[in-house]
């Protein structure tokens, strides 16, 4: 195999352990329409390292870092509803993205690799950097275990024991914003939200307790974007689209799977 293969292959890997570990949470605190919502603020990001030559991955992690901090803190009030705040914020982002990567892109400019990705470009730095945010992810979570999932489970519970749900929610929000800077390039910033979300899903038909649930989303993650990174190249089709449909395949399948209690 080539090169560019084997990048892609190590990449893959990487990024299916953060997104599978960071999924189960985004499923249990049924934050998913917020993960979709800091996505499309991805397209943002990129046009933000662009223009200041701080690179994507830089501009991604600080335009997605400032959005889930704004969310977070407009959640707090009780004007507004969460669902009208994520809305907003969904469309209004990616517009914007949108608009602002028109002005400073170029013709050079793949647009259809931001949207849906490109995994065969990945560079030997994207793989240090995928794996940068992997140790971060990882060493936050198990440090942090025990208080994120405590107030999973009974955020009041967790609140009157004198746990911080603001700097936590903060926190999580900051994971997730590093997990759409690495997940970009693999499936684009129309479809992160699939690759959070859906592994997660098919692991809790078979998964019986937490931690079990967050290795069985990593094994599907790496499964799914493995199989669907050869048929992609097989096939040559789109990377991200087939990634995602193999993961839609999966989920219908994993319905007939005996369930665990």
């Amino acid at each position: 195999m080539d090169d560019f293969i084997y990048r892609a292959i190590v990449a893959s890997i990487g990024v299916s352990i953060i997104a599978g570990s960071l999924g189960c949470f985004v499923i249990w605190k049924r934050l998913s329409y917020f993960s979709d919502s800091i996505s499309h603020s991805a397209l943002l990001g990129v046009a933000l390292g662009l223009v200041t030559g701080l690179g994507i991955n830089l501009g991604l992690v600080i335009v997605g870092g400032l959005f889930a901090a704004l969310i977070v803190v407009l959640q707090q009030k009780d004007f507004w509803s969460n669902d009208a705040v994520l809305g907003i914020f969904s469309h209004v982002s990616l517009a914007l993205g949108i608009v602002v990567l028109g002005i400073v892109g170029n013709q050079n400019t793949d647009y259809f690799a931001y949207l849906f990705g490109d995994i065969l470009s990945i560079t030997l730095r994207d793989i240090y950097w995928i794996y940068l945010v992997v140790f971060i992810v990882i060493s936050i979570l198990v440090t942090n275990w025990k208080k994120l999932l405590f107030l999973t489970l009974n955020e009041e519970l967790a609140k009157a024991e004198g746990i911080n749900k603001l700097y936590y929610d903060l926190l999580f929000m900051f994971l997730i914003a590093l997990a759409v800077s690495v997940s970009v390039q693999i499936v684009g910033v129309l479809l992160i939200t699939s690759l959070l979300i859906i592994p997660p899903a098919i692991a809790r038909v078979f998964s019986n307790s937490p931690i079990i649930m967050i290795f069985s989303a990593i094994i599907v993650s790496i499964c799914s974007v493995l199989v669907g990174l050869y048929l992609s190249i097989d096939f040559d089709l789109a990377t991200g689209p087939t990634i995602v449909i193999m993961l839609g395949v999966l989920f219908f399948i994993a319905q007939f799977l005996p369930k665990k209690v």
